[in-house]
Order: C-alpha cells, then structure tokens, then sequence
C-alpha cells in the first residue's frame, strides 16, 4: 500500500537551511530542469524541485540509526550507510516529487531522475564531511546546538522559544527531538568546516575587473542556416535500407508486455457516507493542524522573468547573465512595461504570457526569492535573485496577507477529512474481507453485488502507461503485470479508493512486423540521412569561408540568406534569432576581428549553422566601478564553491568507500 507522509510544510524547513548546496543539485535538479524545460512547465515548478531535494536531503540525510537488519548500500571508511536507511531517504523523496507533480509524475520522468544515485552521492559527501570535521575537532557544541534551534522562528511564541510548538512540530512531521537535533548538530558542524575552509579564499579586483570585461562586451555575428527539412527532396531511402534497420532494431521495435486487468474498487468516499464525527475530534484535529492546513500565508501575485544560467556555466557566462538581469531590472523600474520585458528577454515559457504566474505563495519558494518577493510592495520589481535555474526577476502585482481560518470556518473541511480518514478504514476492512473471499474462490462480480462496490476492466497497457481512472499508483501496476491467471494482487492504497484486482488477460512482448512499422522507419530514415546532409553542407562550406572570409559571398554563390543576430553578450548561450547552442565552449563566443571564425559549426534543434564575426562593443566599465562590490561578493561566491568541490573530491579520492551495488539495486 502507498503511505502517507505527513509533513508540517516547507517553512519550517526554509529557516534552518538556506545554505546548503550540494552535488544533489548537479545530478538531480539539473537533469529535472531540463526536463521542465522540453515540457514547457512554469518556473515555480522549476524552483520547487529545487527546494524539495535540497530540503529533502538536509532533513533527512543524516547519520540515523536504521531500525532493524539490513543489508549495507555504502561503507564510508568503515561507518555504514544501511539498506533500511537509504530506503527511507529514497521514499520519502519520490513521495515529495508524487506530491508535487499530482498525476503527471511518470516511471520513466522518475527514471530520468537518477535519484538514487545522486542520495548516495549527496549522503556520501555528508558523511566525509563529518568525519573530517570531527578529525579537526570542529563538532558543533550543545550550546551552538541549542542556540540555533532557538532562533529558529517556527518554534518561537511572541518572539522567544517555545517548548510546546517545538514538540507539536517535530511530531507533526514524525520527528523526534533526538532525531532533530542530531541532523541539526550535523548541519552545524559541517557549516563551521566549510567556515574555515573558506578563510583562505581570497580573489583580487583585477581578476574580477578582467572577467567583467570580456563577460560583458557584446557581439554581432553574421549566420547562415541550414534546416535539415530542406535537404529532404535530397534523400533516398531503399528497401535495403529499411530492412537492415529493422534487422538491426527489432529490439527496440519489440511491443512491451501488456494486459488487461479486472479489479474491485473500495472508493474512500463511499465507506464515508455513513460515518459520524464527533465535536471533540473536529477540535482536538483543529487544534493540532490549525498552524498549518488552516493558516494561510502571505501571499503575492507576480510576473516573471528568468535569466536563465545554464548548467555547466563557467564564471563568466554567469556573470554575464547577471548582468543582463541587472539590466532588465534597470529598464522595468525605469517605467518600460513589465510584461513586454517578459516576452522578450524572459528564457522561461511563461514569457508567452508575458511572465504572469499568478498567486504565489510565502515559504513556497526557496529562501532567497521568497524573501525577495514578499519584502516588496505592490507594483515592486525585485533586484535579480539568483536560484539553480539561473537569475529571477519579479514583479509583485497585488498581496494577500496571511490568516488563520477560525474553528467554525474550518469545521466543515475538517469533518470532511475526518469522514474520509474513517471511510479508508472501513473500506480497507471490507478489500481485505473480499481479498480472503477470492483466494478461496469466490468471484469478483459476485463480491461486488455483497459489498456494493463496483467492478471494472481496465484497457490494455504497459509498463510505463497511467491509466486516467487509477491515476498514478505505481503498485497497481507493478502488481498487474506480475499477476499470473488466478492470481489476486494484495490490497493496494491508491488517491481515492483501495484496489484488489486479478488478471484478465495477457499479451507477451512481440515483434512487429516489417510492414506494421515500415512507414515511421522510413521517416526516422529520411529525417536523419537530411540532417547528416545539412551538417555536411555546412561543414563544406566552413572550410570554404576559412580560406576566403567572405561570408557574404559565401552565401551569395550558394543561394542562401545571410542573416546577422544582433547585439547579444559574448557569454550568452541564447542567441537572438537561434535560439540556445548547448555545445558552445566555455565562455561563450570567443570571436572577434582577429579571429572572425569559428573552429566548428553549431546546432539548435533540426537545423544547422554557420557564424562568422561581425561587430563587437565593449563592456560598460562605469558601471563596474558602480556594481565593484556586488561583484567581488560574487566572485569570492564563486570561487569558494570552486574550492569546496576540489575539497570533497580530496576527500573522496583518499577515502575507503565500498558500494554494494547488489542492496542498491534491489531498492
């Protein structure tokens, strides 16, 4: 069965940990964003990721006992990092992103992901940090412990700390004290490291001076395109060619594993109907969420735009894009209209609607960007905040300030849930009833008439596949294409209903014929041999411009359009009428007049291209001697990240670490 996870929320998380950063970020956070990214979701879904695995491993990555044997996933110079330990980290965080995503959290989405290997990396470097913070003496005191917890705002009453609130929390997440303040004391302990490793971090004007001024010069490039569709009329695919790749590709081509499965459903709702609830429960479950289901936060209406940083940015490209974001916050206080800033400087696909996001709410976001947006004032615009994603820019349109629904307000939703909380029980009691009834050979249709529930037959589906009227309960599916004829799965939670199901029937993985996938293999043929066409045209034509540098003849003999990108920073990887190259070099387009050519062509989607240098300005250096000290700020930023990673990968490199692969796997 699914379980519940119930947890406080994530302010409470926000006020004890907004410096951590990690490799998490690197292995799971990124690949998410791009992901976002190709499914064109909203930036608060990007940031959301962010918050939730970084939260996720502050909170739950320390070194706490497992409760019973289990195999080990990791030794870290002889401390364990047990099997039941690393599996309560992975659930709980896959229940994060179940929780976030509702519906649209996929198995291969999840897949994608490579949470487990990115937990094992992050728990890995926690535990090396501590251990070298204990070599060197540097564990966080009992009084540094006590001290911290008490600033912590969430467990305060009228400013001080409050025993009772701390205890009400820490239960309402499942926590105990000692479980708490170890991770706590962890934290601490790593911070004073990770302070005296950055003592010896300095960085000189010059060098920030230097890299400012290469990051922010501008170019112009002249371009010529070559879309991969033009080259179609071009392209012959024979039949040998389509039968060597199906030869080659049947495996790829085999059609999964599906079935079709009869189940019993126990609806929550139903089991609900009959159920009494008392006065003294609807007050006493009051008085324990009113804090948190029935208190509102502040809240800001807003509109968006996002400099986007890629993932493998060097310091300059960064600090070229904080200095566009710099400039768009300049035009946008300036009076220029919010919206038509969005649309065309945002890289976020809310641009489209001009940044609007609409109702965020406070604690919502990571800590730097809530506390950015909620200190501004109706028809503010925030200075860049930066995130993983890259540099944020917002505009508050309209507040809502925060409240807290009185008991008589919120009986109605709490009797509801209440309700619903008693009808799970009693509809689990009746699947479990029925379940006994069927292994003894009672069938479904007739369990359905006694218990009033009723039976369905799901269509054909794979692994992989939602069904919309089961929704995204992996262990529905798990069980029904591992049910063998006759079998019954066990009791299975989902949303809304308990499930028990058997099988119905059963398609074993084919191969398709030739001819049912002839067509997509000739147009799959016929789409790659035309971009292999463009890349060679292009390449043809490079090494052609090398040796006379006229661009413009270039295209004039070849009877293409010679088209120019206008101004845009030399570090940006988004280039205006392109698009974004993933597979420029780091910091960017290094050409200019001695140097008008690049050493390779580059792509975006299905289409090829060709760049030749054409004008260049310089930076702005009135406005470094303005923005000097933001600057050094960020370069020491920087560069300690920088010296924090050589660090672990020392320690990494002289610790004895074992992976059992075997207990990893079986998770």
């Amino acid at each position: 069965m699914q379980t519940r996870d119930c947890c406080i929320g994530n302010s409470i998380f926000l006020s004890w940990k907004q410096s951590r950063k990690s490799n998490l970020q690197r292995k799971v956070l990124l690949p998410m964003l791009d992901i976002l990214r190709k499914k064109k979701r909203s930036w608060i879904i990007t940031i959301l990721l962010g918050l939730i695995i970084i939260v996720f491993i502050a909170f739950y990555g320390g070194n706490n006992p497992s409760s019973g044997p289990a195999q080990d996933v990791v030794e870290i110079n002889g401390e364990v990092i047990s099997q039941t330990e690393f599996i309560q980290h992975y659930q709980r965080a896959v229940e994060r992103y179940r929780e976030l995503f509702k519906g649209s959290l996929t198995p291969e989405l999840l897949k994608s992901l490579n949470l487990k290997g990115a937990l094992l990396e992050e728990l890995i470097d926690t535990r090396l940090a501590l251990q070298e913070a204990r070599r060197l003496g540097l564990t966080a005191t009992d009084d540094e412990l006590m001290n911290s917890i008490a600033q912590i705002p969430e467990f305060q009453a009228n400013g001080r700390f409050n025993k009772e609130r701390y205890l009400q929390l820490l239960r309402a997440n499942r926590m105990t004290p000692a479980q708490f303040e170890h991770e706590q004391r962890n934290q601490l302990t790593i911070q004073r490291l990770y302070g005296v490793l950055f003592e010896g971090v300095h960085i000189t004007e010059t060098e920030v001076r230097n890299r400012y001024q290469f990051d922010q010069e501008k170019i112009n490039l002249n371009f010529v395109r070559f879309p991969a569709k033009a080259f179609l009329s071009e392209v012959k695919v024979t039949e040998d060619d389509v039968k060597k790749f199906y030869e080659r590709s049947k495996e790829s081509l085999k059609e999964p594993l599906k079935v079709q499965a009869e189940y019993l459903s126990y609806p929550f709702e139903q089991f609900s109907t009959n159920v009494q609830v008392g006065d003294k429960e609807i007050e006493d479950y009051y008085q324990i969420s009113r804090t948190t289901k029935f208190h509102s936060p502040k809240q800001a209406k807003v509109r968006y735009i996002l400099v986007r940083v890629p993932p493998d940015a060097d310091p300059r490209q960064k600090k070229a894009a904080q200095a566009r974001a710099e400039r768009i916050v300049e035009e946008a206080r300036g009076g220029k209209d919010f919206a038509a800033l969005a649309q065309k400087e945002s890289d976020d696909p809310s641009s489209d609607k001009g940044g609007e996001i609409g109702w965020l709410t406070q604690g919502q976001m990571p800590p730097a960007l809530d506390q950015a947006v909620f200190a501004l004032g109706k028809g503010d615009v925030s200075r860049p905040v930066e995130t993983p994603a890259g540099f944020n820019i917002v505009k508050v349109e309209d507040t809502k300030e925060e409240r807290t629904q009185t008991l008589q307000e919120a009986t109605q939703e709490i009797k509801r849930i209440l309700k619903v909380e008693k009808g799970k029980r009693e509809a689990v009691k009746a699947a479990d009833r029925d379940r006994e009834k069927a292994l003894s050979g009672v069938p479904l249709e007739k369990l359905a008439k006694e218990s009033s529930v009723p039976i369905n037959t799901t269509t054909w589906f794979s692994s992989g596949e939602v069904l919309p009227e089961i929704g995204q309960v992996q262990e529905f599916y798990r069980s029904a294409l591992s049910l063998r004829e006759k079998e019954f799965s066990p009791v299975i939670e989902g949303t809304n209903a308990y499930y028990l199901l058997t099988l119905k029937a059963r398609k074993e993985p084919t191969i398709p014929p030739l001819e049912a996938v002839r067509a997509n293999i000739e147009k799959g043929l016929r789409e790659s041999k035309a971009y292999e066409l463009a890349v060679q045209k292009a390449n043809a034509l490079l090494e052609k411009l090398k040796k006379d540098r006229d661009m413009t003849k270039l295209a004039r003999e070849n009877g293409m359009t010679l088209e120019e990108t206008g101004w845009f920073a030399r570090s940006s990887s988004k280039l205006p009428k392109v698009g974004e190259l993933n597979d420029l070099p780091p910091g960017g387009f290094a050409l200019s007049a001695q140097k008008p050519l690049p050493e390779k062509i580059f792509v975006h989607k299905d289409e090829v291209f060709l760049f030749a240098f054409k004008d260049s300005q310089g930076a702005d250096m009135e406005r470094f001697e303005k923005e000097k000290d933001t600057l050094m700020k960020q370069a020491l930023n920087e560069s300690r990240q920088r010296m924090l990673q050589k660090f672990k990968d020392g320690l990494k490199a002289k610790a004895k670490i074992q992976i059992h692969t075997a207990a990893l796997e079986e998770i």
